[in-house]
């Protein structure tokens, strides 16, 4: 009977590391799925991408780090940016807004955090209410609200249940702190953030282009590129609608549950352009406004500057759901977006662009539904599936903590395999 780990993204080599065995499955012919990195060679030199900025963070995750030693990680200080009304704030707003020209709005921004430094924290009852009670109506309503609704493409965010993470990433930091992610680390290898789940899988044996087409609960078999093989245990990686969907004999009601769950579809442009001074000493920038059609901006070289040639720039731009339904949808807006950066500033013109590649997710940020995930992982783990990651929990959570994740299964589940061990001697 043999352990099987679908997905060799950071969390399934994070989970077969800890644990010492296991047939580690990839779809695909490469490592990393979402943390993977490709290169575009052009006619001013190589760029390096990621799909998205994976800037790493080790805080609460104790054990994540022992799982890197050897890779050359530097740490960052963050370089974050607001653009807000026309102008470009620090990054936490809740502390800059002060350098706003409006002196008015200041005061009126100063009171409502000050009346929520004094009232007690209270359970916020959706996404809505968790953004109210930590920055209160009017950051709310000039800033939070609309780039919520951006990223998550959802136009009521009381719709949007708060996950195990979101209370980490909105927190009342308006006073004394500089909000989670302060700081973060990076690979010193040019390959990008891919070179994390390569360090990872130096000692595991990965499966590529190992396609999974159904699993039996009853019989406890799992097809694999059409060959049938037993199993003991599963863990999987995979967006957690998908593995139910491949399982057999599936419960109906758990099958059910399962395709209500949501998540945001994501349009990801990687873009090689001609460097200008609006990208100097900024790691990423968030947008709020409407009439643009993305949510945040990124630059990979200004955090590894081997991933552009010099004289140019290596960056992302996270475009918001909103605007499309399907992959469609999503490469035709890319042109609007050209647009919308050359209004701002961060492109001068179409003629800078040396590289484009629009990367289509299907899911993106999962909408939490913990009621629902928590029936439907129950059910999975008495037959000894796990199903763990930001796709396989489904929620919203950063590399450090899928890993902490898998290494804490990963212990829980070898402490179960040594106890049964001693039952039978």
């Amino acid at each position: 009977m043999s352990t099987y780990v679908i997905g060799a993204g950071v969390t399934g080599l994070s989970f077969a590391v800890t644990l010492g065995y296991g047939k580690v499955l990839e779809s695909n012919p490469g490592l990393g799925g979402k943390a993977s990195s490709y290169n575009m060679n052009t006619h001013v030199g190589k760029f390096t991408f990621d799909i998205g900025g994976h800037w790493f963070h080790h805080q609460n995750a104790p054990k994540v780090l022992q799982l890197l030693e050897g890779l050359s990680l530097e740490k960052h200080a963050r370089q974050a940016f607001v653009y807000w009304e026309g102008g470009l704030y620090d990054f936490p707003l809740q502390q800059s807004y002060k350098t706003h020209a409006d002196n008015s709005l200041v005061q009126q921004i100063d009171r409502e955090l000050a009346a929520l430094g004094q009232k007690e924290a209270t359970k916020s009852q959706n996404y809505s209410d968790m953004l109210l009670n930590s920055y209160g109506p009017t950051l709310f309503e000039r800033f939070f609200r609309d780039y919520n609704v951006k990223m998550f493409g959802v136009s009521d965010l009381s719709q949007i249940q708060i996950g195990k993470y979101e209370e980490i990433r909105n927190v009342r930091t308006n006073q004394k702190t500089e909000g989670y992610n302060s700081y973060f680390y990076y690979p010193k290898d040019p390959l990008g953030a891919q070179a994390i789940p390569v360090h990872l899988a130096k000692d595991v044996q990965v499966r590529f282009n190992s396609q999974v087409q159904s699993i039996h609960l009853n019989q406890r078999t799992i097809s694999i590129n059409k060959q049938t093989s037993p199993w003991e245990t599963i863990i999987s990686t995979i967006p957690l609608p998908r593995l139910v969907s491949m399982i057999a004999d599936v419960d109906c009601g758990i099958a059910y549950l399962s395709q209500q769950l949501r998540a945001s579809r994501g349009l990801i442009l990687n873009l090689g352009v001609k460097r200008n001074l609006l990208h100097a000493n900024k790691s990423w920038i968030y947008l709020a406004e409407m009439k643009y059609h993305f949510y945040r901006i990124g630059f990979y070289s200004n955090v590894q500057p081997d991933m552009a040639p010099e004289g140019y720039s290596s960056m992302y731009v996270e475009c918001s759901p909103l605007f499309f339904k399907n992959k469609q949808e999503a490469l035709y807006i890319v042109p609007q977006v050209i647009r919308d950066l050359i209004s701002i500033g961060m492109i001068e013109d179409e003629s800078d662009i040396v590289t484009l590649k629009p990367i289509y997710l299907e899911q993106n940020y999962c909408l939490p539904d913990n009621q629902v995930t928590s029936l439907i992982q129950s059910y999975l783990q008495q037959y000894g599936i796990y199903s763990i990651g930001r796709y396989g929990s489904w929620h919203w959570s950063s590399q450090h903590e899928d890993m902490q994740q898998a290494i804490s299964l990963a212990d829980e589940l070898r402490r179960t395999i040594n106890f049964r061990k001693l039952l039978k001697v």
